[in-house]
């Protein structure tokens, strides 16, 4: 296997590309932001899945402490920056009037503690608007290792999957009815919920699970062309879906089926094995310093256009793009290269002290893709 995925890259790259269209033109691209979330759902599911699987394989557990001390090197320096500037600019000058309204401490609260996505009893800025879905995904970090573990231990990884989907839709089946009935309102508010979208985890959770099954439908270079064709047809579509953020059809029918095209585009970048052209290259890129540029779009865009979002003039829309790829390209060189040499000194202090002898040893954890011979279990995967 080639040791980095180019291929996801590439997808990272698209995903947060429709984001900033959705940011910079919301009028035109209604749906591209949903879509770029979707889309990095399902990765973040389907890659972490796959951290966990390869930590169960080496040491027959889950390393807590190493694997969340490697998601905080990973994430919070950036975050730590962009939370920084934010209370130094408001504090400063009170651009976007938080200053005023003296919710610039529980911003940072918020958005340090990944809240985002749930209802608060105090108010926060709109400019950590977008952090809700890195609460989503937190959360997710904290609960799903604990619940694969026991899943695999007892060799009910589908059971696991059946069960976390069901629940994800009868909440957000739950959520957008009360909604609709009770409060139309609120729609701000169930859009941002763990479980409205929680379901693209799971999704690319399973994928990983399963993916030397998923894996042999895309063989064929023309199915593989067909399936990619397919996929970005339904997602290119959904990026223009009007009120998406708004629409109960939107989230009850179109999330499902985005998680769907956004697991086989996962999957035949996940499955490829050249790696990829040339033309692709700007788009890996992107997807390099996704993260960054994810998080500094809308802050930008709101200091740009005077603290809104709405019916932005182009020169505006273009300069915050500019901006936020400069800023991104930036923090990857410098607060997000210094979390990469921290992890990297933690590893060096903390060894990873495998050894193949104990990948071939018998395992208490069962892998869902290589069923146990009989009168033996099998290494986990």
């Amino acid at each position: 296997m080639r040791p980095r995925l180019d291929g996801l890259d590439v997808l990272r790259g698209a995903a947060v590309g429709a984001v900033l269209l959705g940011h910079s033109w919301p009028g035109i691209f209604q749906g591209a932001g949903i879509i770029g979330v979707i889309a990095f759902f399902v990765l973040s599911g389907y890659l972490i899945t796959n951290v966990l699987l390869r930590d169960i394989e080496r040491h027959r557990k889950i390393r807590y402490g190493r694997f969340y001390a490697h998601r905080a090197f990973r994430l919070v320096p950036a975050l730590i920056s962009l939370l920084g500037v934010y209370a130094i600019v408001e504090l400063a000058t009170d651009v976007l009037g938080d200053r005023s309204k003296g919710i610039v401490g529980y911003t940072v609260l918020a958005g340090l503690g990944y809240l985002k996505d749930l209802p608060l009893p105090f108010d926060v800025s709109m400019a950590i608007g977008p952090l809700w879905t890195l609460a989503v995904e937190e959360q997710f970090y904290l609960i799903w290792p604990a619940l694969l573990v026991l899943a695999l231990r007892r060799c009910r990884q589908g059971r696991l999957i059946g069960v976390s989907a069901a629940v994800a839709l009868f909440l957000m089946a739950a959520s957008v009815l009360a909604m609709v009935t009770l409060a139309p309102q609120l729609h701000s508010l169930v859009y941002a919920l763990p479980t409205t979208w929680g379901l693209g985890l799971i999704v690319g959770s399973a994928l990983r699970l399963y993916r030397v099954h998923v894996f042999s439908w895309f063989t064929g270079r023309r199915l593989r062309r067909a399936a990619l064709l397919g996929s970005v047809a339904v997602l290119t579509s959904m990026i223009f879906f009007p009120k998406a953020n708004e629409s109960p059809v939107f989230i009850v029918l179109g999330g499902p089926l985005a998680m769907a095209a956004a697991a086989v585009m996962v999957a035949l970048a996940a499955s490829r094995t050249s790696a990829m052209t040339k033309w692709t290259r700007p788009l890996q890129m992107l997807g390099t310093i996704s993260y960054a540029a994810y998080l500094w779009n809308y802050v930008v865009i709101l200091w740009l256009n005077g603290g809104s979002t709405a019916d932005l003039p182009p020169l505006i829309a273009v300069s915050a793009i500019l901006l936020t790829l400069l800023i991104a390209v930036v923090s990857w060189h410098t607060v997000e290269r210094l979390g990469r040499v921290a992890r990297a000194r933690f590893d060096t202090h903390h060894p990873d002290t495998s050894q193949p002898a104990r990948q071939r040893a018998v395992a208490t954890v069962r892998s869902p893709e290589a069923p146990p011979t009989p009168g033996r279990e099998s290494p986990a995967a």
